[in-house]
């Protein structure tokens, strides 16, 4: 009984829900779609998440099988479930095999079909980068973004919620932002050999290379903000001239961002962040209020 518990763990652990809180990008549609107050949006984007995260779930455990090999040789890779023998690959291939068909069932009885055909996409996609783009430099962060576009994507498909061009657009950019920062944190372990290897794509980037490349982007994703609560919406999403003054929130997050990613080199997990760093909760969480009574007082 002892060992069966041992089992369930591992393979919860494997799962990984604590990554779930990725998927609330789901949930973006709705919120710059101005329909918070729409029940039937709330379930559909509800049944779009929980499809997403069986969806991404079984995408862990098919990587977790291919990276166990480098996972063991990490000081903190080594305890996943695979890597430390908690889980065997096998047992991980048919746990990510069953969330990746409960996925589609439940987008498949419940939703669109554009929906099942995004998860299709994405899980397509994810299957080629665990097996062999994750290794190439700058597709493996591409391929990331996509992933984010697709999950919002199917928020507003889910919905039937018209979504901006710069809704996606900065979704993609804010998500390979948050990509590359990962990235630049694991280069700095192996620099400091803290890792006795890393990805095979990680020779392929520098410090200096990735600061530039994320400075760069906080600055297209700042623009890009202010140029979408600044455009006309014509009945097509909120409307209101005062959009603009959420801008402020945006600039503070990327900065605290950038910040914790080159100053304190705190960058390797984007969803510990989100949920362990104090000034970057206080502002999604303002900047979420004032968006929401900007549109709808």
């Amino acid at each position: 009984m002892k060992d069966n518990n041992v089992k369930w763990k591992g393979i919860m652990r494997l799962l990984r829900p604590h990554q779930w809180i990725k998927n609330g990008v789901v949930f973006l549609a709705m919120i710059f779609g101005g329909r918070l107050l729409d029940t039937e949006c709330w379930i559909n984007s509800i049944l779009a998440a929980i499809s997403f995260c069986l969806v991404s779930s079984s995408v862990y455990c098919l990587n977790d099988v291919l990276d166990s090999k480098y996972d063991r040789l990490d000081p903190i890779k080594c305890k996943r479930p695979v890597a430390s023998g908690m889980v065997s690959p096998v047992e991980a291939l048919i746990s990510g095999a069953i969330a990746a068909l409960l996925s589609l069932i439940v987008s498949i009885l419940t939703l669109p079909w554009g929906c099942t055909v995004i998860i299709a996409v994405y899980l397509s996609l994810n299957i080629l980068y665990c097996v062999a783009l994750k290794h190439v430099v700058l597709v493996d962060v591409m391929i990331v973004a996509i992933g984010f576009v697709l999950r919002v994507v199917m928020g507003g498909v889910a919905s039937q919620i018209w979504l901006s061009q710069w809704i996606v657009i900065m979704v993609f950019l804010l998500a390979l932002f948050l990509a590359l920062a990962k990235r630049r944190h694991e280069v700095v372990l192996v620099e400091c050999s803290e890792k006795q290897e890393g990805r095979r794509s990680v020779s392929g980037y520098t410090v200096p290379f990735l600061n530039s490349a994320l400075s760069l982007l906080g600055a297209v994703l700042i623009i890009g903000y202010i140029m979408y609560t600044l455009q006309p919406k014509y009945g097509k999403g909120p409307d209101s001239e005062y959009l603009y003054i959420t801008a402020l929130p945006v600039l503070f997050g990327i900065l605290r961002y950038l910040q914790l990613t080159i100053v304190e080199n705190r960058s390797g997990s984007p969803t510990k962040i989100a949920y362990s760093d104090p000034p970057l909760l206080i502002t999604g969480a303002i900047w979420l209020i004032t968006f929401i009574l900007i549109i709808y007082l």
